[in-house]
């Protein structure tokens, strides 16, 4: 292999230009090279203090918390392809890549028991002390500037990564980017053989945790060793570097191979890995050149190494001020609790973390985390749960539902709340002070959704074909009654055809289907959420619906046939709910305006003698009143008002009898405005003065409860399990091709005011649509209230349910890569589901040794097509995860042979450029 020197070319000065002085070399072993050495300790020095400076005693968030948090489970993990600890099972990203070097360096001080931010730091300060010796030493090798400016350079390209608050792991590349060049570019007698190893080693410590900067960092040498024609060198260093890469390259196309997209890129570190290393020698070079003209001018030859010195200091500055977002001290205590107590159980299952982010349990937790699917979120930001909630949970193998409330909120924590209640999910612990949410709810709370199991047997009797999307599954399966499955229509062709269709889309279809279900993808949020019976209500709690009016579809059907319609509707907030709210013979009132539409926040809710529920005015409204309109005219003496929580104290108030002459009056401290008798039908209150909040924040008026001194009984409940008037055009109002039908709803006071799910059929002389083949229209619109959220459209007798019942299943794992299961025996052909998401590298074996068929459950659950046949063990396996296992292998041997080659070949025959 040929070898490589570097010549040192003259410099000559132009007729007119400055003079440029050659350079020269730092005597070995001078006094003036130990000067520099200790210079060069000095300037580490000073970026290791610069990294503890930045935030001391706080945790920054960085990529993988679980890195800092818990290294080696972190790293026993990344041995494997597939992860069962993480959102229903997935691949592993890119945790492989951090098994050289960032993993072991945070595993060994971890098992020092240093302290989670001081390791952080300690790794920062690896960065910037390589990056800034690496810039030195090239700089020296390559004959760039003079040691001033090589010192003021090195110093700044260390520094501006860290100033513009890139992560560890981006700025990494860029640090031993001069270190991938420096062994090519070497003087002296160095063998082909030493400059390619080394080189490659020098790569192989960059990782592939962030591959396409890594990668990046190879550009300069590619044109360095491009430009002088050496082919043969280029062909080998090529070859040494894919050698020490195998180790990542490899898991790298499994990942590719086997669905995981690689994470979104920041081309900033990207484009510094590329051009840094080349505006660093630029900068050296160059500002020698302007040291030698201000020195020409008279100024001292160490002005400008020391303003760009400056410049680093300076660009240093800010990152030792600013306070990194979301920085923390420690896990905290709660979340170590927390985890503990789920690992302590012994019920089978995983566990959802809501609002979504599962940091900091994912480091903390043995047990199994699952991930939030859109069906989840939008069910549980609706703040509205229900049966189809909890079902949907228990399908998923879902055991425990962690709510975290330590976090600025995203979605309202009162809707989370509200949803789980409404669902029948109880909360069985909770751990640390309250945190951030409305309510002092604590930081961690730990719900209990019941009993499920990681796998389930579903007979094929209880299977449907959707032709929708993953989204369309939970409401399908709720809609059928809840005790099944569905498989979209398009993972069902060929492995199990002949299913019932259920029909979501408009597009056509080329069978008929039993069922068509349509659906509000977004049922919205009301204003007013709950904390058992009391209403909290805020303008900022409200979220639009998808579709305020009600469904309207277009349905193809390839035959005729005939249908019949039920479907789910919630109360709507507006004039039609408030009638039906209203009570007989009661006190009456209304607003010159109010803060939110929900009938929790209506003007009678101030005479409701419901304290769960009260009037407020609207933020803009300048002049706030309330008129009591009582059914017959009585003497009245007095007023009391109770505050309504979210709402300013009335302070002072004028009164208008039957709209007679105003009475000024002032709110005491027990909320009385006392008067002579006044014989009135109606009072109107004017609040002219308010007591702010205690916060002294500007809030508009508002009361839970204006008693009525001497008409008090007249003073009226909603009774909660009073039922709606209940008649045939009740419910949702119905269109299929123009035709009009009604329906009927039965619902309590409590459904309308706690805004719950109602159920509606048809009714009257329409039992059912007769339709033909071809396009129709179907429309489901909002009527008396209540808005339709899902509707059904059934032919007659679909959906009785046969007596083979789905069956939970046991899982057992080995290791992270394979799983056995005992299958009862089942009368006909079924479906082994496994609560975790699909992959095609998964293949199982039945108990004769046949291997099944791979199918998608839902949209996204890993199952298999099982025959009928009496009970037996199912294996199954993640096959790439050998070739995963093996690239590592083989990556690791790859590599030490590079380091051998390096360490044995380190001298050669010369050559010239």
């Amino acid at each position: 292999m040929p070898d490589l020197t570097v010549r040192q070319r003259s410099r000559r000065g132009a007729a007119g230009s400055v003079s440029v002085p050659p350079v020269r070399r730092l005597k070995a072993g001078s006094s003036e090279q130990v000067v520099w050495r200790a210079r060069l300790v000095l300037g580490c020095l000073a970026l290791i203090a610069l990294c503890f400076q930045r935030a001391p005693g706080q945790i920054v968030p960085d990529r993988r918390l679980e890195l800092t948090a818990g290294p080696g489970g972190f790293l026993s993990r990344a041995l494997h392809l597939w992860d069962p600890h993480t959102s229903f099972g997935q691949l592993q990203s890119d945790a492989y890549g951090y098994l050289f070097p960032m993993g072991p360096f945070h595993w060994l001080l971890d098992t020092l028991s240093v302290p989670d931010w001081v390791t952080q730091r300690l790794w920062w300060s690896l960065v910037l002390c390589v990056a800034f010796l690496g810039i030195w030493k090239l700089c020296n090798v390559l004959q760039y500037g003079v040691p001033w400016t090589r010192l003021a350079v090195a110093l700044l390209y260390a520094v501006v990564p860290l100033a513009f608050g890139g992560l560890a792991i981006e700025v990494w590349p860029l640090a031993m980017a001069p270190w991938v060049l420096m062994p090519l570019v070497s003087p002296g007698s160095r063998s082909g053989w030493w400059r390619v190893s080394w080189s490659a080693v020098a790569f192989a410590l960059i990782g592939g945790a962030n591959p396409i900067a890594g990668v990046a960092t190879l550009v300069v040498p590619a044109v360095w060793l491009v430009a002088r024609a050496r082919l043969k060198l280029t062909a080998a260093w090529l070859g040494f570097v894919v050698a020490a890469s195998i180790w990542w390259l490899v898991p790298l196309l499994m990942l590719l191979r086997y669905g995981v997209a690689p994470q979104s890129v920041r081309w900033v570190p990207v484009a510094g890995a590329v051009v840094g290393v080349p505006l660093a020698l630029a900068a050296a070079h160059y500002l020698r050149r302007l040291t030698n003209l201000s020195v020409s001018q008279g100024v001292h030859r160490r002005v400008v190494p020391v303003l760009v010195t400056c410049l680093a200091v300076a660009a240093a500055v800010p990152v030792v001020l600013a306070r990194p977002d979301g920085a923390f001290a420690a896990i905290p205590q709660h979340w170590e609790d927390a985890a503990n107590w789920l690992d302590e159980q012994t019920t089978p299952g995983s566990v959802l973390v809501l609002p979504g982010s599962s940091e900091p349990l994912a480091a903390l937790v043995s047990r199994p985390l699952a991930a939030l699917t859109n069906d989840m979120r939008s069910r549980i930001d609706s703040g509205v749960g229900d049966s189809a909630l909890r079902q949907e949970l228990t399908r998923d193998g879902v055991r425990y539902v962690v709510v975290r409330n330590d976090v600025p909120e995203d979605t309202p924590s009162l809707a989370i709340h509200e949803s789980l209640a409404d669902s029948g999910i109880g909360r069985v612990a909770y751990f640390g002070p309250p945190g951030q949410s409305v309510l002092p709810y604590p930081s961690v709370e730990i719900y209990d959704v019941g009993a499920t199991t990681p796998g389930r047997l579903i007979p094929r009797s209880r299977l449907v074909a959707v032709g929708g999307t993953a989204d369309d599954v939970p409401t399908v399966v709720a809609a059928l009654g809840g005790q099944g499955a569905a498989v979209l229509r398009a993972d069902a062709n060929g492995k199990l055809d002949g299913l019932p269709l259920i029909a979501t889309e408009s597009q056509p279809t080329d069978g008929q289907p039993s069922a068509v279900v349509l659906r509000n993808a977004q049922i919205g949020r009301s204003a007013c959420l709950h904390v058992g019976a009391r209403a909290l209500c805020s303008q900022d709690q409200e979220m639009d619906s998808a579709e305020p009016n009600g469904l309207s579809r277009s349905v193809q059907l390839p035959q005729a046939a005939t249908y019949q319609l039920r479907g789910t509707a919630l109360p709507q907030d507006g004039e039609a709910l408030e009638r039906l709210l209203s009570v007989p013979g009661a006190i009456a009132a209304t607003a010159s305006s109010r803060a939110v539409a929900a009938p929790e926040g209506r003007p009678d809710a101030a005479v409701d003698r419901d304290l769960g529920t009260g009037w407020l005015a609207a933020p803009d409204d300048p002049t706030p009143s309330l008129t009591l309109k009582l059914p017959v005219a009585r003497d009245v003496k007095g007023l009391r008002f109770q505050a309504y929580l979210n709402g300013s104290r009335p302070a002072e108030v004028v009164l208008h009898f039957d709209g007679g002459a105003p009475l000024p009056a002032t709110v005491d401290a027990g909320g009385y405005v006392r008067f002579s008798p006044r014989h009135a039908q109606t009072v109107r209150i004017d609040f002219t003065a308010t007591k702010p909040l205690q916060d002294a924040r500007t809030s508009p008026v508002g009361v839970t409860e204006v008693e009525v001194l001497g008409a008090d009984e007249l003073r009226k409940a909603v009774a909660p399990q009073r039922r709606a008037p209940v008649y045939c055009g009740n419910g949702p109002t119905v269109r299929v091709d123009g035709v009009p039908a009604r329906t009927q709803v039965a619902a309590t006071m409590r459904d309308l005011l706690q805004r719950r799910h109602v159920t509606f059929s048809l009714c009257g002389q329409m039992s059912a649509f007769p339709l033909r083949s071809g396009l129709h229209r179907v429309e489901v619109q909002t009527n008396g209230g209540l808005v339709p959220i899902e509707a059904t459209l059934a032919k007659a007798g679909f959906g009785d349910v046969s007596v083979t019942p789905v069956q939970g299943v046991d899982v057992w794992r080995p290791n992270p890569t394979e799983l056995t299961v005992e299958v009862p025996g089942a009368d006909e052909q079924s479906v082994l589901a496994v609560a975790q998401n699909y992959n095609e590298g998964w293949e199982a074996y039945d108990g004769s040794g046949q291997k099944l068929t791979p199918i998608r459950i839902g949209g996204w659950q890993q199952g298999w097509v099982l025959p009928a046949g009496p009970e037996q063990v199912v294996t199954a396996s993640f096959l790439p995860d050998r070739t995963y296992r093996a690239g590592l292998l083989l990556g690791l041997v790859a590599l030490l042979s590079v380091l051998a080659t390096a360490a044995f070949f380190s001298t050669g025959r010369s050559t010239r450029r």
